[in-house]
């Protein structure tokens, strides 16, 4: 929704910081534009909103650190199972992200591909 969508919509005028609050609470939620503007107009000041969407966005980026902590340690055991040719450091790194991304960052770190590998490739290009 754009600006003035929400303008015209909820009658109220936000500046440009307050209506990027509003877009993303506004992406957050399953509502057509018209039944968020109603109800916006009834609740957006709320204190409880901020904070829910406050907490809403730390949580996101919290996960997303620990997403990129994940794949990291992912590709460390990934590089660890090719050099010492060790199957538990490539289970391992599959239970953190699966056969699909392992197999991906194989291919990225121009590592070996393994029989797991080559059947993994075999079945998904069906």
């Amino acid at each position: 929704m754009t600006q003035k969508e929400f303008m015209e919509r909820a009658g109220v005028v936000p500046t440009s910081e307050e209506f990027d609050y509003i877009h993303a609470v506004y992406m957050n939620t399953s509502m057509d534009k018209d039944e968020f503007c109603k109800d916006f107009k009834k609740h957006g000041g709320s204190s409880v909103l901020r904070d829910v969407h406050a907490r809403a966005v730390n949580f996101e980026l919290q996960d997303k650190q620990k997403q990129a902590l994940i794949e990291e340690v992912a590709e460390f055991l990934i590089g660890k199972a090719c050099a010492y040719e060790d199957t538990d450091f490539y289970k391992q790194a599959v239970k953190l992200v699966g056969q699909k991304k392992v197999t991906r960052m194989k291919l990225e770190m121009d590592l070996p591909l393994w029989k797991e590998d080559k059947e993994y490739i075999k079945e998904n290009l069906k």
